[in-house]
Protein backbone atom coordinates (compact mmCIF):
# COMPACT_ATOMS: atom_id res chain seq x y z
CA UNK A 1 0.00 0.00 0.00
CA UNK A 2 1.45 3.82 -0.93
CA UNK A 3 1.58 4.15 3.07
CA UNK A 4 4.08 1.10 3.48
CA UNK A 5 7.58 1.21 4.57
CA UNK A 6 10.41 0.26 2.54
CA UNK A 7 11.22 -3.67 2.43
CA UNK A 8 7.26 -4.41 2.41
CA UNK A 9 6.75 -4.01 5.84
CA UNK A 10 3.79 -2.12 7.29
CA UNK A 11 4.21 -0.44 10.74
CA UNK A 12 0.25 0.83 11.02
CA UNK A 13 -0.34 -2.62 12.44
CA UNK A 14 -3.10 -3.88 9.57
CA UNK A 15 -2.98 -0.90 7.77
CA UNK A 16 -5.68 2.05 7.43
CA UNK A 17 -9.72 1.81 6.82
CA UNK A 18 -10.77 1.68 3.50
CA UNK A 19 -11.68 5.19 2.59
CA UNK A 20 -15.43 6.25 3.41
CA UNK A 21 -17.24 8.98 2.75
CA UNK A 22 -18.80 9.25 6.30
CA UNK A 23 -15.55 10.85 7.74
CA UNK A 24 -17.25 13.91 9.50
CA UNK A 25 -16.66 17.11 8.26
CA UNK A 26 -14.65 19.34 10.47
CA UNK A 27 -13.87 22.61 10.53
CA UNK A 28 -11.30 23.70 11.73
CA UNK A 29 -7.39 25.82 12.28
CA UNK A 30 -6.74 25.52 9.11
CA UNK A 31 -9.69 25.78 7.15
CA UNK A 32 -10.42 29.21 8.78
CA UNK A 33 -6.94 30.25 7.76
CA UNK A 34 -7.41 31.11 3.93
CA UNK A 35 -5.68 31.18 1.69
CA UNK A 36 -3.21 28.91 2.78
CA UNK A 37 -0.85 30.08 4.86
CA UNK A 38 2.67 31.35 3.66
CA UNK A 39 4.75 28.34 5.05
CA UNK A 40 3.63 26.44 2.58
CA UNK A 41 4.53 28.62 -0.26
CA UNK A 42 7.78 27.75 -1.94
CA UNK A 43 11.25 30.68 -1.75
CA UNK A 44 11.42 33.22 -4.75
CA UNK A 45 13.98 32.35 -6.55
CA UNK A 46 15.56 30.84 -10.01
CA UNK A 47 16.46 27.58 -9.10
CA UNK A 48 13.61 25.79 -10.45
CA UNK A 49 12.23 25.38 -6.82
CA UNK A 50 15.06 23.18 -6.04
CA UNK A 51 15.78 24.43 -2.66
CA UNK A 52 13.10 25.07 -0.02
CA UNK A 53 13.07 28.08 2.48
CA UNK A 54 14.64 27.81 5.08
CA UNK A 55 13.09 25.51 8.46
CA UNK A 56 14.47 27.85 10.67
CA UNK A 57 14.52 32.04 9.80
CA UNK A 58 17.82 33.65 9.84
CA UNK A 59 19.54 33.16 12.88
CA UNK A 60 20.85 37.13 12.02
CA UNK A 61 17.58 38.79 13.09
CA UNK A 62 15.99 38.61 16.25
CA UNK A 63 12.92 40.33 18.17
CA UNK A 64 14.00 42.27 21.15
CA UNK A 65 11.24 44.62 22.22
CA UNK A 66 12.27 47.72 23.51
CA UNK A 67 9.28 47.99 26.04
CA UNK A 68 10.48 44.65 27.56
CA UNK A 69 8.54 44.53 31.16
CA UNK A 70 10.68 44.52 34.31
CA UNK A 71 8.50 41.97 36.62
CA UNK A 72 10.30 40.02 39.39
CA UNK A 73 12.01 36.88 38.51
CA UNK A 74 14.03 35.20 40.94
CA UNK A 75 16.89 32.77 40.43
CA UNK A 76 18.23 34.11 37.56
CA UNK A 77 14.57 33.71 35.70
CA UNK A 78 15.07 35.43 32.74
CA UNK A 79 18.26 36.93 33.08
CA UNK A 80 20.53 37.57 30.56
CA UNK A 81 22.49 34.70 28.38
CA UNK A 82 25.68 36.14 29.38
CA UNK A 83 24.49 36.14 33.13
CA UNK A 84 23.93 32.21 32.51
CA UNK A 85 26.64 31.65 30.60
CA UNK A 86 28.99 32.66 33.94
CA UNK A 87 27.40 29.93 35.77
CA UNK A 88 28.16 26.51 35.60
CA UNK A 89 26.86 25.59 38.52
CA UNK A 90 23.57 24.63 39.85
CA UNK A 91 22.16 27.49 40.91
CA UNK A 92 18.23 26.73 40.96
CA UNK A 93 16.79 26.70 44.03
CA UNK A 94 13.73 24.95 43.88
CA UNK A 95 12.92 24.30 47.60
CA UNK A 96 12.70 27.92 47.52
CA UNK A 97 10.56 28.23 44.40
CA UNK A 98 8.05 25.37 45.90
CA UNK A 99 7.85 27.21 49.68
CA UNK A 100 6.92 30.26 47.57
CA UNK A 101 4.46 28.72 45.70
CA UNK A 102 2.84 26.48 48.50
CA UNK A 103 3.06 29.97 50.95
CA UNK A 104 0.87 31.64 47.71
CA UNK A 105 -1.65 28.78 47.29
CA UNK A 106 -2.48 28.24 51.24
CA UNK A 107 -2.58 32.07 51.70
CA UNK A 108 -5.95 33.47 53.81
CA UNK A 109 -8.77 34.65 51.27
CA UNK A 110 -8.04 34.00 47.61
CA UNK A 111 -4.77 32.26 46.42
CA UNK A 112 -1.89 34.74 45.71
CA UNK A 113 -1.08 34.74 42.16
CA UNK A 114 1.71 36.64 41.99
CA UNK A 115 4.74 33.87 42.96
CA UNK A 116 2.72 31.59 40.26
CA UNK A 117 3.36 34.41 37.67
CA UNK A 118 6.88 35.10 38.72
CA UNK A 119 8.19 31.57 38.80
CA UNK A 120 6.56 28.98 36.46
CA UNK A 121 6.74 30.69 32.68
CA UNK A 122 10.13 30.75 33.35
CA UNK A 123 11.35 27.77 34.22
CA UNK A 124 12.92 25.01 32.27
CA UNK A 125 11.64 21.51 32.01
CA UNK A 126 14.24 20.41 33.92
CA UNK A 127 13.98 23.19 36.26
CA UNK A 128 10.15 22.06 36.28
CA UNK A 129 10.91 18.68 37.52
CA UNK A 130 13.10 19.71 40.57
CA UNK A 131 9.94 22.07 41.43
CA UNK A 132 7.92 18.95 41.40
CA UNK A 133 10.21 17.08 43.31
CA UNK A 134 10.75 19.25 45.72
CA UNK A 135 7.49 20.37 46.52
CA UNK A 136 6.29 16.96 46.93
CA UNK A 137 9.59 16.39 49.21
CA UNK A 138 8.56 19.92 51.66
CA UNK A 139 4.48 19.10 51.56
CA UNK A 140 2.69 16.35 52.44
CA UNK A 141 -0.65 14.83 52.67
CA UNK A 142 -1.62 11.62 54.56
CA UNK A 143 2.00 10.27 54.02
CA UNK A 144 2.15 11.16 50.20
CA UNK A 145 3.61 14.05 48.64
CA UNK A 146 1.79 16.77 47.23
CA UNK A 147 1.84 17.17 43.82
CA UNK A 148 2.32 20.86 42.64
CA UNK A 149 0.31 20.67 39.51
CA UNK A 150 -3.17 19.35 41.34
CA UNK A 151 -2.52 21.99 44.12
CA UNK A 152 -2.96 24.72 41.67
CA UNK A 153 -5.92 23.56 40.32
CA UNK A 154 -7.26 22.50 43.38
CA UNK A 155 -6.82 25.66 44.90
CA UNK A 156 -7.40 28.09 41.58
CA UNK A 157 -10.94 28.06 40.50
CA UNK A 158 -11.21 25.53 37.84
CA UNK A 159 -12.87 28.04 35.19
CA UNK A 160 -10.64 30.56 35.14
CA UNK A 161 -8.02 30.76 32.31
CA UNK A 162 -5.21 31.42 34.93
CA UNK A 163 -5.88 28.19 36.65
CA UNK A 164 -5.89 26.17 33.40
CA UNK A 165 -2.64 28.21 32.24
CA UNK A 166 -1.00 27.73 35.65
CA UNK A 167 -1.76 23.93 35.97
CA UNK A 168 -0.87 23.50 32.49
CA UNK A 169 2.55 24.87 33.06
CA UNK A 170 3.29 22.65 36.54
CA UNK A 171 2.74 19.79 34.82
CA UNK A 172 5.99 19.77 32.52
CA UNK A 173 6.58 19.49 28.94
CA UNK A 174 5.48 16.04 28.34
CA UNK A 175 2.61 15.44 31.19
CA UNK A 176 0.77 18.72 29.33
CA UNK A 177 0.94 17.37 25.77
CA UNK A 178 -0.31 13.96 27.22
CA UNK A 179 -3.11 16.48 29.35
CA UNK A 180 -4.16 17.86 26.01
CA UNK A 181 -4.72 14.46 24.13
CA UNK A 182 -7.00 13.47 27.00
CA UNK A 183 -8.64 16.57 27.47
CA UNK A 184 -10.17 17.65 23.64
CA UNK A 185 -13.03 15.08 24.53
CA UNK A 186 -14.16 16.05 28.04
CA UNK A 187 -15.13 19.56 26.95
CA UNK A 188 -18.50 19.95 25.46
CA UNK A 189 -17.23 21.31 22.21
CA UNK A 190 -15.18 18.52 21.48
CA UNK A 191 -12.26 20.19 19.20
CA UNK A 192 -9.94 18.02 17.88
CA UNK A 193 -7.43 20.42 17.39
CA UNK A 194 -5.99 20.38 20.88
CA UNK A 195 -5.26 16.48 19.98
CA UNK A 196 -4.10 17.26 16.88
CA UNK A 197 -1.22 19.47 18.04
CA UNK A 198 -0.09 17.27 20.77
CA UNK A 199 0.37 14.41 18.82
CA UNK A 200 0.93 14.62 15.37
CA UNK A 201 4.16 15.05 13.13
CA UNK A 202 6.24 14.81 16.27
CA UNK A 203 9.64 12.78 16.27
CA UNK A 204 9.23 9.20 18.00
CA UNK A 205 11.19 10.43 20.97
CA UNK A 206 8.61 12.76 21.36
CA UNK A 207 5.39 10.33 21.33
CA UNK A 208 7.24 7.68 23.85
CA UNK A 209 7.78 10.63 26.34
CA UNK A 210 4.34 11.66 26.02
CA UNK A 211 3.17 8.39 26.28
CA UNK A 212 5.51 7.73 29.51
CA UNK A 213 3.80 11.00 31.22
CA UNK A 214 0.14 10.14 30.44
CA UNK A 215 -1.84 9.58 33.69
CA UNK A 216 -5.27 7.99 34.11
CA UNK A 217 -6.32 5.41 36.20
CA UNK A 218 -9.19 4.16 34.08
CA UNK A 219 -6.99 3.65 31.01
CA UNK A 220 -4.14 2.37 32.91
CA UNK A 221 -2.01 5.27 32.40
CA UNK A 222 -2.24 4.06 28.85
CA UNK A 223 -2.42 6.59 26.31
CA UNK A 224 -2.92 4.33 23.26
CA UNK A 225 -5.98 2.33 25.38
CA UNK A 226 -7.25 5.84 26.07
CA UNK A 227 -7.31 7.02 22.36
CA UNK A 228 -8.82 3.22 21.43
CA UNK A 229 -11.97 4.03 23.85
CA UNK A 230 -12.64 7.46 23.34
CA UNK A 231 -12.17 8.00 19.58
CA UNK A 232 -14.82 6.56 17.00
CA UNK A 233 -13.42 3.97 14.79
CA UNK A 234 -12.84 6.06 11.84
CA UNK A 235 -10.02 7.14 9.94
CA UNK A 236 -8.99 9.98 12.62
CA UNK A 237 -8.57 7.22 14.93
CA UNK A 238 -6.33 5.56 13.16
CA UNK A 239 -3.99 8.30 12.50
CA UNK A 240 -3.73 9.25 15.72
CA UNK A 241 -3.24 5.15 16.64
CA UNK A 242 -0.58 5.21 14.11
CA UNK A 243 1.33 8.02 15.56
CA UNK A 244 1.09 6.68 19.17
CA UNK A 245 2.98 3.62 17.71
CA UNK A 246 5.93 6.02 17.77
CA UNK A 247 6.96 4.31 14.02
CA UNK A 248 7.76 7.25 12.05
CA UNK A 249 10.68 7.08 9.32
CA UNK A 250 13.80 8.66 11.60
CA UNK A 251 15.14 12.37 10.30
CA UNK A 252 18.72 9.72 9.51
CA UNK A 253 17.07 7.29 7.77
CA UNK A 254 16.98 7.92 4.35
CA UNK A 255 15.41 6.53 1.15
CA UNK A 256 15.76 6.20 -2.09
CA UNK A 257 14.97 8.29 -4.80
CA UNK A 258 12.80 5.21 -5.99
CA UNK A 259 11.03 5.61 -3.02
CA UNK A 260 10.24 9.26 -2.69
CA UNK A 261 8.90 8.89 -6.37
CA UNK A 262 6.49 6.22 -5.49
CA UNK A 263 5.05 8.56 -2.86
CA UNK A 264 4.51 11.31 -4.64
CA UNK A 265 2.86 9.43 -7.24
CA UNK A 266 0.75 7.88 -4.69
CA UNK A 267 -0.43 11.43 -3.14
CA UNK A 268 -1.20 12.54 -6.75
CA UNK A 269 -3.30 9.43 -7.28
CA UNK A 270 -4.72 9.64 -4.09
CA UNK A 271 -6.02 13.36 -3.85
CA UNK A 272 -7.24 13.43 -7.77
CA UNK A 273 -9.82 10.21 -6.78
CA UNK A 274 -12.95 11.30 -6.75
CA UNK A 275 -14.09 9.64 -3.49
CA UNK A 276 -11.41 7.74 -0.67
CA UNK A 277 -7.37 8.21 -1.08
CA UNK A 278 -7.85 10.35 2.48
CA UNK A 279 -6.52 6.74 4.05
CA UNK A 280 -3.67 6.57 1.58
CA UNK A 281 -2.60 10.47 2.11
CA UNK A 282 -2.33 9.63 5.88
CA UNK A 283 -0.80 6.76 5.83
CA UNK A 284 2.24 8.84 4.01
CA UNK A 285 2.02 11.99 5.73
CA UNK A 286 2.11 10.56 9.35
CA UNK A 287 4.56 8.01 9.16
CA UNK A 288 7.74 9.91 7.09
CA UNK A 289 10.38 12.21 8.43
CA UNK A 290 10.37 15.55 7.58
CA UNK A 291 12.90 15.59 5.66
CA UNK A 292 11.71 12.87 3.24
CA UNK A 293 8.08 14.83 3.11
CA UNK A 294 10.14 18.02 2.21
CA UNK A 295 11.62 16.34 -0.76
CA UNK A 296 8.32 15.15 -1.61
CA UNK A 297 6.45 18.05 -1.51
CA UNK A 298 9.37 19.78 -3.41
CA UNK A 299 9.04 17.22 -6.33
CA UNK A 300 5.42 16.93 -6.08
CA UNK A 301 5.01 20.80 -7.06
CA UNK A 302 7.65 20.58 -9.86
CA UNK A 303 5.82 17.66 -11.13
CA UNK A 304 2.69 18.51 -10.89
CA UNK A 305 2.75 22.04 -10.65
CA UNK A 306 0.73 22.20 -7.49
CA UNK A 307 0.74 23.13 -3.69
CA UNK A 308 -0.54 19.16 -2.46
CA UNK A 309 -1.55 21.42 0.74
CA UNK A 310 -4.01 22.80 -0.69
CA UNK A 311 -5.28 20.11 -2.87
CA UNK A 312 -5.65 18.03 0.06
CA UNK A 313 -7.89 21.13 1.93
CA UNK A 314 -9.83 20.96 -1.15
CA UNK A 315 -10.81 17.54 -1.22
CA UNK A 316 -11.09 16.76 2.18
CA UNK A 317 -12.90 19.35 4.21
CA UNK A 318 -12.34 17.42 7.32
CA UNK A 319 -10.07 15.74 10.15
CA UNK A 320 -8.31 14.55 7.19
CA UNK A 321 -6.81 18.03 5.96
CA UNK A 322 -6.20 19.55 9.47
CA UNK A 323 -4.24 16.64 10.71
CA UNK A 324 -2.05 17.08 6.82
CA UNK A 325 -1.62 20.82 7.01
CA UNK A 326 -0.57 20.69 10.25
CA UNK A 327 1.95 18.72 9.74
CA UNK A 328 3.10 19.66 6.22
CA UNK A 329 3.42 23.03 7.10
CA UNK A 330 5.20 22.39 10.19
CA UNK A 331 7.51 20.16 7.90
CA UNK A 332 8.39 23.52 5.75
CA UNK A 333 8.56 25.93 8.13
CA UNK A 334 7.91 25.07 11.83
CA UNK A 335 8.42 28.74 12.76
CA UNK A 336 5.93 30.63 10.98
CA UNK A 337 3.45 27.72 11.16
CA UNK A 338 3.63 28.22 14.90
CA UNK A 339 3.85 31.88 14.73
CA UNK A 340 -0.12 31.06 12.61
CA UNK A 341 -1.45 29.68 15.04
CA UNK A 342 -0.64 31.75 17.91
CA UNK A 343 -1.95 34.78 15.70
CA UNK A 344 -5.50 32.68 15.00
CA UNK A 345 -6.10 31.84 18.54
CA UNK A 346 -5.30 35.57 19.37
CA UNK A 347 -7.68 36.84 16.67
CA UNK A 348 -10.00 34.20 17.89
CA UNK A 349 -9.99 35.68 20.99
CA UNK A 350 -9.86 39.38 20.13
CA UNK A 351 -13.49 38.11 17.88
CA UNK A 352 -14.74 36.91 21.27
CA UNK A 353 -14.18 40.39 23.30
CA UNK A 354 -15.25 42.16 20.63
CA UNK A 355 -18.63 40.00 20.27
CA UNK A 356 -20.07 39.56 24.30
CA UNK A 357 -17.47 42.24 26.18
CA UNK A 358 -16.76 46.06 26.34
CA UNK A 359 -13.35 47.25 27.20
CA UNK A 360 -11.19 49.66 25.85
CA UNK A 361 -10.15 49.50 22.29
CA UNK A 362 -6.64 48.18 21.70
CA UNK A 363 -3.81 49.85 20.39
CA UNK A 364 -2.51 49.02 17.02
CA UNK A 365 -2.37 45.44 16.58
CA UNK A 366 -2.14 42.98 14.03
CA UNK A 367 -5.15 41.69 15.38
CA UNK A 368 -7.43 44.75 13.94
CA UNK A 369 -4.64 45.03 10.88
CA UNK A 370 -6.36 44.76 7.23
CA UNK A 371 -2.62 43.34 6.39
CA UNK A 372 -2.99 40.31 8.42
CA UNK A 373 -3.52 37.05 6.55
CA UNK A 374 -6.75 36.03 8.01
CA UNK A 375 -8.72 39.85 9.28
CA UNK A 376 -10.73 39.36 12.44
CA UNK A 377 -14.18 39.57 12.08
CA UNK A 378 -15.97 42.67 13.07
CA UNK A 379 -18.07 42.66 15.93
CA UNK A 380 -21.23 43.82 13.90
CA UNK A 381 -20.97 40.55 11.96
CA UNK A 382 -19.36 38.10 14.10
CA UNK A 383 -21.86 35.39 15.28
CA UNK A 384 -22.65 35.05 18.98
CA UNK A 385 -20.21 33.12 20.70
CA UNK A 386 -21.29 30.61 23.19
CA UNK A 387 -19.28 29.98 26.44
CA UNK A 388 -17.85 26.68 25.51
CA UNK A 389 -16.88 27.84 22.29
CA UNK A 390 -15.35 31.24 23.96
CA UNK A 391 -13.53 28.53 26.42
CA UNK A 392 -11.88 26.23 23.86
CA UNK A 393 -10.46 29.42 21.97
CA UNK A 394 -8.89 30.79 25.14
CA UNK A 395 -7.45 26.44 25.90
CA UNK A 396 -6.28 26.54 22.04
CA UNK A 397 -4.02 29.70 23.04
CA UNK A 398 -3.03 28.33 26.29
CA UNK A 399 -1.55 24.96 24.86
CA UNK A 400 -0.03 26.40 22.12
CA UNK A 401 2.01 28.82 24.37
CA UNK A 402 2.60 26.53 27.03
CA UNK A 403 3.97 23.91 24.08
CA UNK A 404 6.06 26.89 22.18
CA UNK A 405 7.71 27.53 25.61
CA UNK A 406 9.61 25.14 26.33
CA UNK A 407 11.77 25.71 24.06
CA UNK A 408 13.31 29.12 24.03
CA UNK A 409 15.24 29.02 20.84
CA UNK A 410 12.05 27.72 18.84
CA UNK A 411 9.99 30.38 21.02
CA UNK A 412 12.29 33.12 19.24
CA UNK A 413 12.25 32.10 15.70
CA UNK A 414 8.43 32.12 15.84
CA UNK A 415 8.22 35.50 17.45
CA UNK A 416 10.81 36.84 14.20
CA UNK A 417 8.44 34.84 11.70
CA UNK A 418 5.28 36.38 13.91
CA UNK A 419 6.63 39.61 12.95
CA UNK A 420 7.45 39.51 9.70
CA UNK A 421 4.14 37.94 8.65
CA UNK A 422 2.16 40.69 10.51
CA UNK A 423 4.23 43.85 11.25
CA UNK A 424 3.71 43.35 15.11
CA UNK A 425 5.44 42.02 17.95
CA UNK A 426 3.76 38.82 19.75
CA UNK A 427 4.07 39.76 23.10
CA UNK A 428 2.18 43.30 22.23
CA UNK A 429 -0.66 41.26 20.49
CA UNK A 430 -0.82 38.74 23.89
CA UNK A 431 -1.27 41.84 25.83
CA UNK A 432 -4.46 43.36 23.57
CA UNK A 433 -6.37 40.22 23.12
CA UNK A 434 -5.82 38.73 26.99
CA UNK A 435 -6.27 40.23 30.52
CA UNK A 436 -5.33 40.30 34.14
CA UNK A 437 -3.29 37.89 35.57
CA UNK A 438 -3.89 35.53 32.79
CA UNK A 439 -2.18 38.45 30.66
CA UNK A 440 0.71 38.49 32.75
CA UNK A 441 1.38 34.86 32.75
CA UNK A 442 1.06 34.48 29.21
CA UNK A 443 3.83 37.50 28.91
CA UNK A 444 5.74 35.25 30.95
CA UNK A 445 5.63 32.69 28.63
CA UNK A 446 6.52 34.24 25.68
CA UNK A 447 9.32 36.48 26.86
CA UNK A 448 10.79 33.85 29.11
Amino acid sequence: MPGGFPGGSDRSGGGLPPPSPLLEAYHGTWQSLSPMPSPMLWPRGDDELEGLEPLDPPETRHLVPEDRRHRKKKHGHGSSSRHRSTKRVKIYDAEEDARDIYSALTARGEPATGALIDILPYLSEDQMQELRAAYKHLYKMHGRGINVAKHIKLKLPSNSNFAKISHATALGRWESEAHWANYWYQGSSSRRELLIEALMGRPNSEIRAIKAAFRDKRYGDSLTRCMEAELRRDKFRTAVLLALQAGRQDEGEVWSVEERNRDVDALAAAVRRREGGESDILAIVCTRSDAHLREVLRVYERKWQGNFAREVLRKSNNLVGEITAHILNGVINRPARDAMLLHHALLDIMETHNNGSSGATPRSSSLFSSSAAAPPLSATTAPPVSSAERQHRHELLISRLVRLHWDRSHMRRVRVAYREKYGALLEEDVEDATRGDFRAFCLGLVEG
